[in-house]
C-alpha cells in the first residue's frame, strides 16, 4: 500500500473540521487503505467499512471515485454509513463486527464478485471478527479480501499490534495487516486522537502540514 494523496487528505479533513467530527484518528489512519483498494477494484466489485466509525474518511473516498457529494453523504448519514448502494454503500456499518460478516456472506453468495472489507484492531475484540476469518479460511472463500488497520489503538486502551498480527495470520494467512498511525498530524496523539474534534487551529496546521509533505 503505497497511496498518499494529499489533496484527499486535506479533503477528509476539511470534511472533519466542518462537520465536527470525532473520530479523527480512526480516519485518517486508514484513508490510504481505502484509496488502495478503490484504486484497483473493478466497478462492480464491493467494498464494505466494517469500522463503521471511520465513515468520512469512506466518504471522501467515494466523492474522489464515484463524484459523490461528501457533504451529502454526511448530511446523509452521519458518522456511520448506512446502507445506500446508489452512493456506493453496500451495508449500514458501526456495531462493530458487523460489516465482515456481511461481506463474507455476500461473497459466499456472489462468486462471480471481488469483496473488499476494512476492520479495525480495536474491532478485533470482536468476536464475529474471529468467526468470520475462520469460516474464509475453511471454505476457501477466494474473492473476499480482508485488511486490519492496526494503528495500535482501541477504545480506551493501547493494543498488542504484534500479537494482534500474529493470531490474524494464524487464522487467515492472506489477510493483509497494516501497521497504521493515528499521529498523521503533530496535534494527533494516542487514544485521545479517536476522541478529539478538530479547533480552527488544529485545521489550519493539518493544511500546513499536508501542504509541507508536497513541498
Amino acid at each position: 500500500m503505497v497511496k498518499n494523496d494529499t489533496n484527499l487528505k486535506k479533503r477528509l479533513l476539511k470534511l472533519l473540521y466542518d462537520h465536527k467530527e470525532e473520530h479523527v484518528g480512526s480516519c485518517f489512519s486508514c484513508i490510504d487503505i481505502i484509496d488502495d483498494i478503490y484504486s484497483r477494484k473493478r466497478n462492480d466489485d464491493v467494498f464494505i467499512l466494517s469500522n463503521g466509525h471511520a465513515g468520512y474518511a469512506l466518504y471522501a473516498v467515494l466523492e474522489k471515485y464515484l463524484g459523490v457529494d461528501a457533504d451529502m453523504l454526511v448530511k446523509k448519514h452521519a458518522g456511520h454509513p448506512n446502507l445506500d448502494p446508489e452512493n456506493g454503500i453496500f451495508c449500514s456499518t458501526g456495531s462493530l463486527g458487523q460489516g465482515i460478516t456481511v461481506a463474507v456472506g455476500m461473497a459466499l453468495a456472489s462468486p462471480e464478485k471481488n469483496f473488499y472489507v476494512t476492520v479495525t484492531d480495536g474491532e478485533c475484540a470482536e468476536g464475529s471478527v474471529w468467526e468470520s476469518l475462520r469460516l474464509i479460511e475453511e471454505k476457501n472463500i477466494k474473492n473476499i479480501e480482508v485488511h486490519v488497520n492496526a494503528n495500535g489503538y482501541a477504545c480506551y486502551d493501547p493494543v498488542d499490534v504484534d500479537y494482534l498480527e500474529r493470531r490474524c495470520k494464524a487464522f487467515l494467512p492472506s489477510i493483509k495487516f497494516h501497521r497504521t498511525k493515528v499521529g498523521t498530524f503533530s496535534f494527533l496523539k494516542g487514544i485521545d486522537a479517536h476522541y478529539m474534534k478538530l479547533t480552527k487551529e488544529q485545521y489550519e496546521q493539518g493544511i500546513k502540514e499536508l501542504n509541507n509533505e508536497c513541498s
